[in-house]
């Protein structure tokens, strides 16, 4: 099978498993927020904050450098094992030490505790990262879409039993919790099979690994933390009830950028690390990975947008009106994210962490500025101002981390994704004529039969379109996935 063939492949199976576990996940929200409330949500985010940071550095940033080295010894993989586990378990310690902290910061008790909880989400990822990250060197996307469909399916079971019990918030922090250890036992389990880390310490024999993770590690955080510093600010400024609105919105609307297209995107970094030498080979990946990530997430951005309204009443029931406006920025600003996400792939491929982790030092100083400064409004403001930075990012990063490193061009890049956003708005607006017209005419639909009617204006459109101009493509895919050379 040749590399371009793994790839599609891995990226069907990889494609499989995200849709599997967000279903899953966006499944547990529309449960969940039915029991729980929006103050609810907004103390589990207040806590996520810390903890996905914390995981960031859990690892010292060397699984993306176990990629990027094409081969490493029984050693070297012991010593970064151990590396790992060392660094989770003493993450959860400081975790556990500052939690009053965040307590205070937050001005709600309860965050204490949940941190002290959700901390040990840390060490028990660490278990089974580097079995997943060889995982993902081998291309090995059956298993761990697997894996992930499992565990994604026990934290959705805990979470809607223990709420059914009365634990409120705490069900959603012990989602978490079971979903990092089934994870780990299940690459534990196939990862052990075929090496298991030795009782060895050699940092000496990992050096070049770690200083490519120092700055990986750093890239990483400060990604994390522009990320989740609008959530920082918005529970300091404006409370668990707000935060819980915003933060459902963000899982309802921004999961692809932060679920679908990684997915995507470490299928092809392995890829391009592979090819890291030839430009010509890197320049057309990037754009069929550019091509395939708007197809697959841009028709759920525009369709939140569209239906938010009505959408959001009835996945969630009453109570969420504030998440229902917020939606259409999310949705905008999903978009600039999704189409400038790709770049890293390209400049980590080239052995450039260095670049990525002064980038994004800049964007999150940037970010702070910005959401320091909307908080002092209201969290539309700071929407509307977060648009805005997040167009600046997509035409400087572009320029920067792509086109100067593999010499794509500007008008290369718009002809390469211009069929795709043609088609894209075309559909869009049909839609939005179509819903234009139901309200204007005072047409009295239910919630459930406006976003079918909508969703299938867009269908009607976009899907003949993609077929008629995208089809080659497409077949290419499918043949890779079925392991079928044409």
């Amino acid at each position: 099978m040749s590399l371009q063939q793994k790839a599609y492949r891995s990226a069907g199976w990889s494609g499989i498993g995200g849709l599997i576990s967000n279903g899953l996940e966006l499944l547990k929200y529309i449960v969940l927020a039915r029991i729980l409330t929006p103050g609810d949500f907004g103390l589990l985010a207040m806590a996520m904050v810390v903890i996905s940071l914390g995981r960031i550095f859990a690892d010292g940033g060397t699984s993306n450098a176990v990629i990027h080295f094409r081969s490493q010894s029984s050693r070297q993989l012991s010593t970064l094992y151990w590396i790992n586990i060392s660094a989770a378990a003493g993450l959860y310690l400081v975790i556990y030490v500052t939690a009053p902290f965040f307590a205070v910061f937050y001005g709600e008790p309860e965050v204490g505790r949940l941190l002290r909880i959700g901390g040990a989400i840390l060490p028990l990822f660490a278990l089974g990262t580097l079995y997943e990250v060889l995982l993902r060197k081998k291309l090995s996307f059956k298993y761990i879409t697997v894996s992930e469909s499992i565990s994604s399916l026990a934290g959705f079971i805990t979470a809607t039993v223990l709420a059914l019990w009365g634990f409120g918030v705490y069900s959603l922090i012990w989602s978490h919790i079971i979903t990092a250890g089934t994870m780990s036992l299940m690459y534990m389990g196939n990862g052990m099979r075929t090496w298991r880390p030795s009782f060895c310490f050699s940092p000496g024999e990992v050096r070049s690994h770690l200083s490519f993770g120092l700055f990986q590690m750093g890239e990483r955080g400060l990604s994390v933390y522009s990320a989740r510093i609008d959530q920082l600010i918005i529970g300091r400024f404006f409370g668990a009830e707000i935060l819980g609105a915003y933060h459902l919105a963000y899982h309802l609307v921004l999961f692809p950028i932060t679920r679908l297209s990684p997915l995507l995107n470490r299928v092809a970094f392995p890829v391009f690390s592979s090819r890291q030498d030839d430009n010509a080979v890197l320049r057309n990946g990037y754009l069929k990975l550019m091509r395939a990530i708007m197809a697959l997430t841009s028709p759920f951005f525009l369709l939140a947008a569209l239906t938010a309204p009505w959408l959001v009443p009835l996945l969630f029931g009453g109570g969420w009106e504030l998440a229902a406006a917020l939606i259409p920025l999310m949705a905008a600003i999903g978009l600039l994210r999704m189409v400038g996400n790709p770049s890293g792939n390209i400049v980590l491929a080239k052995g450039r962490a260095r670049l990525v982790f002064f980038w994004n030092l800049g964007t999150a100083i940037i970010n702070t500025l910005v959401f320091l400064a909307g908080a002092q409004y209201s969290v539309f403001v700071l929407l509307w101002m977060y648009l805005a930075a997040n167009a600046l990012y997509f035409a400087v990063g572009q320029s920067i981390m792509v086109n100067n490193l593999i010499g794509l061009s500007w008008p290369r890049f718009f002809g390469g994704i211009a069929s795709v956003a043609g088609i894209l708005a075309i559909s869009w607006a049909a839609s939005l004529a179509g819903r234009w017209f139901i309200v204007s005419e005072g047409l009295m639909l239910s919630d459930v039969v406006m976003v079918a009617v909508i969703a299938l204006l867009f269908a009607m459109v976009y899907f003949p379109l993609v077929w008629w101009t995208q089809s080659g493509f497409i077949r290419e895919f499918l043949d890779a996935v079925k392991n079928r050379p044409r």
